[in-house]
């Protein structure tokens, strides 16, 4: 039984982490088409344009998650504090053993639904459940039947589990509670939570963790490079603050802090040096434009044409409508293509409304071809970021009263307008005498 679970016999070699080893199950599920499809979808969208090395995929990084994943399991199976024994499997049995194997499926599954460059036309082209959604059908897909006939066929763990439906439960990991919920209405288990937290999780997730340390090694840009080892090292499961003892969260251990700083300020540096840098933005938007003209959601719909477009067919549409001025999206296209005449991105101040920009397009007789913008969703508080750390003694705080830095580090996304070449000076103007205070 501990062979079929812990022996892996196959391994891939990573720029980040160097050998990722996996085993039989895994092998059927990276050699499925949905997972190689990733091979051809950009991490960072069109980043590339901007940043040469931004050419990593989802497929490295998911798999990077999975390692990630599987470090992170293993640690807090092993770091147990008295008073929540009762709660983690003891490690070699079968529940550890099962859950193991969930976390692992799900880590790999858990991007199986981007589309072609990945998160740029996401808004515009899926429901508003996002890439979550498509990633439930992909799962669900004949593609993947083989690997999950295979995989409940053996090993014998099963048999002692025969109350938990595996594939639900990878379904579930993979996409996180708040979308689990959104899409069929139930709920987590407080055991579940803490186990998807590990790959979804705002803070801690392994997804978090593998595309800020991967994304600043491919860019170049070293802010993204944080303590991660000690960070997994120092996570624990605790009894939560806010919640009362009874509830359980992941939290960290007081030694692992500065790490949790760290991976904060890497986040917030990489959205400004890399996901908010306004080149990139200005690319982005190119694409999505291009990507909305050409694509329609009820496209993607269907899975198998999803699973038959990928960054490649776009790129060949994009280099054919450059060309074509009778071609939809022809004007974006040529941006992209020739990085020629591409629009400016330009960061609004937070006091600007869009009612503001609508009232300056309608003042100044602009054209929905000469001025488009973005406005983000409300962030979380600040509050949302704090989760308990153990100190000594055994005592627990909120990591807000442990660290004030953690409370310091701006969490919030800018709100971008794009302009046209032709008529940016009349803009900089407009929001160079803006009020910002």
């Amino acid at each position: 039984m501990v062979k079929d679970f812990l022996h892996a016999d196959k391994k891939i070699y990573d720029s980040v982490h160097g050998f990722i080893p996996f085993d039989e199950f895994e092998k059927e599920l990276i050699d499925s088409i949905p997972f190689q499809r990733l091979h051809y979808i950009h991490q960072l969208g069109i980043a590339y344009l901007v940043y040469p090395g931004a050419t990593h995929t989802r497929f490295e990084h998911s798999l990077g998650v999975m390692l990630l994943a599987s470090l992170m399991f293993d640690k807090i199976c092993k770091s147990v504090r008295p008073d929540v024994f009762h709660f983690v499997p003891r490690k070699g049995s079968s529940d550890f053993l099962y859950w193991r194997r969930v976390i692992r499926m799900a880590a790999l599954c858990h991007d199986l639904g981007h589309l072609p460059f990945s998160h740029v036309a996401e808004k515009d082209l899926l429901t508003p459940w996002g890439h979550e959604q498509m990633t439930l059908k992909v799962i669900d897909s004949p593609h993947l039947k083989p690997v999950w006939d295979k995989l409940k066929a053996t090993p014998s763990y099963l048999e002692d589990l025969i109350d938990r439906d595996i594939i639900e439960d990878i379904k579930k990991i993979s996409i996180g509670e708040a979308k689990w919920k959104a899409l069929t209405g139930k709920g987590f288990t407080p055991w579940e939570r803490i186990v998807s937290e590990l790959i979804t999780g705002d803070f801690f997730g392994a997804d978090r963790i593998d595309y800020l340390i991967r994304d600043a090694k491919s860019t170049g840009v070293a802010y993204g490079l944080f303590d991660y080892h000690q960070l997994i090292e120092m996570l624990r499961i605790l009894p939560s603050v806010d919640r009362g003892a009874d509830e359980l969260q992941l939290g960290i251990d007081e030694n692992g802090l500065e790490s949790c700083e760290a991976l904060l300020l890497a986040r917030h540096f990489m959205h400004r040096r890399i996901y908010q840098y306004s080149s990139v933005k200005a690319y982005n938007f190119h694409l999505r434009r291009y990507m909305k003209a050409n694509f329609t959601a009820k496209m993607f719909e269907d899975l198998e044409t999803f699973l038959s477009i990928s960054d490649t067919d776009v790129i060949s549409s994009l280099n054919k409508a450059a060309k074509d001025p009778k071609a939809p999206g022809h004007q974006d296209a040529k941006c992209v293509i020739y990085r020629q005449h591409r629009f400016r991105a330009i960061a609004l101040p937070d006091t600007m409304a869009e009612k503001d920009l609508k009232e300056y397009k309608a003042k100044n007789k602009l054209q929905d071809t000469d001025i488009d913008w973005e406005f983000q969703r409300n962030n979380a508080p600040p509050e949302k970021l704090s989760f308990p750390v153990s100190r000594r003694h055994v005592v627990v705080q909120k990591a807000c009263n442990c660290s004030d830095l953690l409370l310091k580090v701006p969490s919030k996304k800018s709100n971008w307008v794009y302009i046209s070449p032709t008529c940016d000076y009349d803009l900089v103007a407009f929001l160079s005498s803006w009020p910002h205070q």
